[in-house]
């Protein structure tokens, strides 16, 4: 997302689906459609028949894989979801790849103002609100692409494959141009309470690989700050106990990180010397004074701080 400092570093894609209806233990994907948050490079996949759904579904995972951050407008509920369960169908995959999953309707109901007082938060609906619905082309809504889908498998109108695959084009492209307009959410609290990702790149015997490192919903309490992510590939075994921090990670790639913190006068700090970390370590962005990290002041949550001292331990010690 464009104004996104957790996202900037990220490879990531728009996506969305039309399906023949809400339920995918019986209802199908119909198409899918991806574009780069600029707006370019539209890819599209549809599906010709019944036949060929196992098609479409298995170059939607293969899409998805070659990312790191997938965006989407209430994909966390439906779309996501969906292609899992038609993916499992299929034999095609047990999970979804590891990514950072950007559910742009959520966002906005968690952390847009505006959200509150708008009769509705469909995507149109949004898409008016900021100013750019005139951008689109289609016409039609996505209910209707289930009888166009209809006509096109019973009756070969070929038009009717074009109007889909145009509104599935729009979705993406104008949930892009949202995505762009963006600049009044809170990142680094949704970082803090959503999770980010960290990509690593590790050096060994067998030369240089990536690995993409999640985190979780972090928390700042009771004497430490803690998180829990996964990585992949999984990493050896390892557990730290120190006075500054403790970190567990398993075999199948789950990882625990509580970095022990101090309240005084108002203030929650964790101590950098006790965790080898120099203040420049952590950013110009991070709050740093006399080699401790406040966190947190009057109760008030330094979320851009908080963010970059898990991602340096992590990046450090995983």
């Amino acid at each position: 997302m464009y104004y996104d400092p957790y996202s900037k570093d990220l490879r990531s894609t728009v996506f969305d689906i039309e399906t023949t209806g809400l339920y995918p233990g019986r209802d199908r994907i119909i198409s899918a459609s991806f574009i780069d948050p600029d707006g370019t490079d539209l890819q599209q996949f549809f599906c010709e028949d019944s036949s060929s759904e196992d098609y479409i579904v298995s170059r939607i995972i293969e899409t998805i894989s070659g990312y790191d951050s997938v965006i989407t407008f209430n994909g966390q509920s439906f779309d996501l979801p969906f292609v899992l369960t038609r993916a499992r169908r299929y034999g095609i995959a047990d999970e979804l790849p590891l990514m950072r999953s950007v559910d742009v309707y959520r966002l906005l109901k968690n952390y847009w103002p505006l959200a509150s007082s708008m009769p509705s938060l469909r995507q149109k609906a949004v898409e008016e609100a900021l100013g750019i619905s005139s951008s689109r082309d289609d016409l039609i809504g996505g209910d209707e692409c289930i009888r166009l889908y209809s006509e096109y498998v019973n009756l070969g109108r070929e038009e009717a494959k074009d109007l889909i695959l145009l509104h599935n084009g729009d979705d993406v492209r104008q949930l892009a141009g949202i995505t762009r307009a963006l600049s009044f959410l809170p990142y680094a609290q949704i970082a803090f309470e959503k999770g980010f990702l960290i990509k690593l790149e590790r050096t060994d015997l067998f030369g240089t690989s990536t690995h993409k490192l999640l985190t979780g919903a972090s928390e700042l309490s009771k004497g430490k700050l803690s998180v829990k992510a996964r990585i992949e590939p999984a990493c050896i075994p390892a557990a730290f106990y120190e006075d500054s921090f403790s970190l567990q990670a398993s075999s199948d790639g789950h990882i625990r990180l509580d970095i022990f913190v101090q309240e005084k006068e108002g203030y929650t700090f964790a101590d950098l010397k006790a965790l080898k970390i120099p203040e420049e370590a952590l950013g110009p962005s991070a709050n740093t004074q006399s080699g401790y990290a406040v966190l947190a002041k009057d109760g008030e949550t330094d979320f851009t701080t908080c963010n970059e001292l898990t991602k340096t331990m992590l990046e450090r010690l995983v």
